[in-house]
């Protein structure tokens, strides 16, 4: 009794570290997947340019043609080179972003004729271990100009889509009329348009869920018959042959359980892609190069001392924070004006050339006075209320999904503790994932949450779970004991029919014969080798050998 008890736990402990392996394993995985694909930034890699004496001019360098171009070197091959050479850029434009107190929102007045010392205060700082660095004091602002310039990037204005890029930009050009037109140019009520468009998307796929869950409803009696058979068995033998026999009975039926996660495979295989038009319009609904947005993002979020616009990004994924910032600020002009002289880039120029259409369709982010295109945070107390809102709304999804489709028989607690936990992990886990985009992405995922919830109602009312009566389940049972019953029954192969399964899960207790008892007796080890006896453990049991009688004691 004890020993039931103790597997029992053991198996409800099991159970439920196992669930939630899985359910870790799976928010794991589908979070790589969403990080993945949400539209990334593309950066920029330095490849120095090399250093002629021709571009140096008589009296004022302070170093020659082979430590400028060792210099430049070791900076692109430094862990922290694009930083450094924003630092020389500043340097070049008069100011000193190593200096104590520097402030790049109130801006000193620039020295450029310091951009020499500037420099080489920037290549100075232990932050950057710049190997060295010593062997290039007395550098000059004409040092510090051509190192620049051998770091510049040419940006490739030029489209680089491939064949799913262009097939996510067609997507996302009715991504962008949703916007435009219904929408009136807001993205938060494109949002909603969209939300509704990819829920019809899937309607067939949920109509498949539907049918699937159905037809596994439908077997729930022959399934409850199968465990009533086995009532009170808790070994984990019985347990086993418990699945077997429903494992059959799905087969005979024509039932495969694993019908139901095709459905959900195909459904992340369309959602994923189309959360990539949401989280960089840039790249999809405008059709930036890769290049272009990176370039667009560096001049953004370049300190102010540099040429750049000093903005601070909070997410890392994307573009809609980015282009927010810009639309929200009225930035459009600027970046029109001030690329062309930023000296991150050789074609400056080109690149604002290039931006100033793109930025002409960047839709309004912001809706009551709140800017849904900024990240969740104690900055954006306001915004914290859309993590909130998915909270509730994948809670409020679980629940009903749970409800609305077929729940298999949980025969343990460790499955309905499993289940209550998941309840919670999921939204939490969705929430941790909002606090880490714009907060129109979150919008996007309570909008599809809810719509989604609307559409599993409309179909549960449309194709319902079957409903069962006590007859059912007795005729069931009765179906099940008359199949058991003409069942052939299989002969044992060692020639004694009376022979039981310990766990006598075969046995038909009631049909057996009783198995007769006889004496047996018992032998020591050296006796073993007797030809009639039968090994059982460390001890041989003999067969019964009654001696031949004399004819004297035949009448008795």
């Amino acid at each position: 009794m004890m020993q039931n008890i103790k597997n029992r736990k053991s198996a409800m402990v099991n159970g439920i570290v196992t669930r939630l392996l899985i359910a870790m394993a799976l928010l794991v995985i589908l979070g790589g997947c969403m990080t993945a694909c949400s539209g990334g930034r593309a950066t920029l890699k330095l490849e120095p340019n090399s250093i002629t004496s021709s571009m140096l001019t008589e009296g004022e360098h302070g170093l020659d043609v082979e430590k400028l171009n060792e210099l430049a070197s070791a900076i692109a091959e430094n862990d922290n080179a694009l930083a450094i050479r924003e630092g020389l850029v500043a340097a070049m434009n008069g100011y000193d972003m190593t200096a104590e107190g520097f402030n790049d929102d109130a801006l000193p007045e620039a020295q450029p004729e310091k951009a020499g010392e500037f420099g080489f205060n920037v290549i100075s700082q232990e932050s950057y271990k710049l190997k060295d660095s010593f062997k290039y004091e007395g550098m000059t602002a004409a040092d510090v100009k051509l190192v620049v310039e051998a770091l510049q990037n040419k940006i490739s204005t030029e489209s680089d889509m491939d064949f799913f890029t262009t097939i996510f930009y067609g997507v996302a050009q009715g991504f962008a009329w949703l916007i435009k037109y219904p929408g009136f140019g807001s993205f938060v009520l494109g949002l909603v348009y969209f939300s509704v468009v990819v829920e019809l998307i899937m309607l067939p796929l949920g109509i498949n869920q539907q049918k699937n869950s159905r037809k596994q409803a439908l077997l729930r009696p022959k399934e409850m018959a199968i465990r009533k058979k086995y009532a009170g068995r808790t070994d984990q033998v019985t347990q086993q042959k418990i699945t077997q026999e429903i494992q059959e009975m799905y087969q005979k039926e024509g039932f495969n359980p694993m019908s139901g996660c095709l459905p959900l495979l195909l459904s992340l295989i369309i959602i994923l892609p189309l959360y990539n038009l949401v989280i960089d319009p840039m790249k999809y609904m405008m059709g930036a190069s890769s290049d272009l947005s990176a370039a667009l993002h560096y001049f953004a979020t370049a300190s102010k001392a540099a040429g750049g616009l000093g903005l601070d990004l909070k997410s890392t994924n994307g573009t809609i924070e980015l282009l927010s910032l810009i639309k929200d600020g009225n930035l459009m002009e600027a970046v029109v004006q001030g690329m062309p002289n930023f000296a991150f880039f050789s074609n400056g120029k080109a690149c604002a050339d290039a931006l100033q259409p793109l930025l002409n369709k960047i839709p309004e982010f912001s809706i009551f006075g709140l800017n849904f295109g900024l990240t969740p945070g104690l900055d954006n107390p306001w915004l914290i209320a859309v993590p909130v809102m998915t909270f509730a709304s994948y809670f409020a999804s679980t629940k009903l999904s749970r409800k609305l489709s077929y729940q298999p028989v949980a025969q343990d607690q460790a499955t309905g503790c499993s289940n209550k936990m998941m309840d919670f992990m999921m939204p939490a886990m969705s929430v941790w994932f909002t606090f880490m985009v714009p907060a129109a992405v979150g919008l996007y995922w309570v909008f599809k949450s809810l719509i989604g919830m609307v559409k599993s109602l409309i179909i549960a009312k449309l194709m319902p779970l079957p409903q069962f009566s006590d007859a059912d389940f007795k005729a069931a049972e009765r179906e099940m004991a008359e199949k058991e019953k003409n069942r052939p029954v299989k002969k044992n192969p060692g020639g004694n029919p009376n022979v039981r399964s310990l766990h006598h899960i075969d046995d038909d207790e009631d049909d057996l014969p009783p198995v007769p008892q006889r004496p047996v007796t018992y032998v020591e080890e050296d006796e073993q080798e007797d030809a009639n006896g039968a090994y059982l453990g460390d001890a041989t049991l003999k067969e019964d050998h009654r001696p031949t009688p004399k004819k004297k004691d035949k009448k008795n």
